[in-house]
């Protein structure tokens, strides 16, 4: 999971919120410390000022694919509210 930018494999949930947030989030997340270390750390960032009343904490960003995409729906039911 260190390079999914390059591999072809799937994003983690950070990975995909970084990858979302374009030029922008690839820069906040190489200047956390790249793709290594950084992305968690820019996507709770990212996470927090798109929408800092619904909490993603970071270990939310490595769970399977259902408990992740159970949590999204969750989130974006929030959001719609």
């Amino acid at each position: 999971m260190s390079k999914w930018h390059t591999c072809a494999t799937t994003h983690c949930r950070a990975g995909w919120v970084v990858t979302l947030a374009g030029k922008a989030g690839r820069a906040l997340e190489k200047f956390h410390g790249g793709e290594n270390y950084g992305a968690a750390l820019a996507a709770s960032l990212i996470y927090h000022a798109s929408s800092p009343n619904i909490p993603v904490s970071m270990p939310r960003f490595y769970e399977d694919n259902d408990t992740a995409m159970a949590d999204i729906e969750r989130c974006a039911e929030l959001e719609a509210a």
